[in-house]
């Protein structure tokens, strides 16, 4: 994986089918894209083995493929983003259907999906680091500022993983008890 990636490639995505945008693709020579498809790095599925250090996680975090999805469904009167496997059959008989052109209802969809992955994926990223350095259970070298997460115990049945208690950018508005997250299977 590239740490570095180059990313030009998005005034292909983001230009729109109007006369300036068009000159400067020209002026730069650089072709229009008009399907973007991109699959983000398993940030969640990282996380969730039991042994996953932080620079684990760091390392899973996609910024260029965020960034991709985001263009693209941005701008999805003109490109189609294809952010989930699932999609692709469809996308493709779509896609030979209208002879390249997949249609306005299917481009809305796509993009929807496309920014809900990745808000998905942000909320995934910002839970990791507010329960590492926010969270009530946070060791004293780690604690970084108020505590903005607590899990909970209540209603919690031993296999199941405990609710949690969380507001973002500021300090809970209660305080209670830390609980231990250990679950047992």
């Amino acid at each position: 994986m590239a740490r570095c990636p180059t990313s030009h490639h998005h005034i292909g995505i983001l230009s729109r089918s109007i006369p300036s945008d068009l000159k400067d693709l020209e002026d730069n020579g650089i072709a229009p894209i008009s399907v973007v498809v991109c699959n983000l790095y398993p940030f969640t599925e990282t996380i969730a083995k039991p042994n996953c250090t932080l620079p684990d996680a760091v390392e899973e975090i996609d910024i260029g493929g965020v960034t991709l999805l985001r263009a693209a469904a941005k701008n999805h009167e003109r490109v189609i983003v294809l952010s989930d496997p699932s999609d692709y059959p469809e996308f493709l008989a779509a896609w030979k259907t209208g002879n390249g052109d997949v249609g306005a209802s299917l481009r809305r969809r796509l993009a929807l999906k496309a920014f809900e992955m990745t808000a998905a994926y942000d909320e995934a990223i910002s839970g990791y680091f507010r329960q590492q350095y926010a969270s009530a259970n946070s060791t004293s070298d780690l604690l970084s500022g108020p505590v903005q997460r607590l899990p909970l115990r209540y209603g919690a049945n031993p296999h199941q993983v405990p609710a949690q208690a969380f507001v973002a950018g500021k300090p809970l508005p209660f305080k209670g008890q830390a609980v231990p997250e250990v679950i047992t299977p």
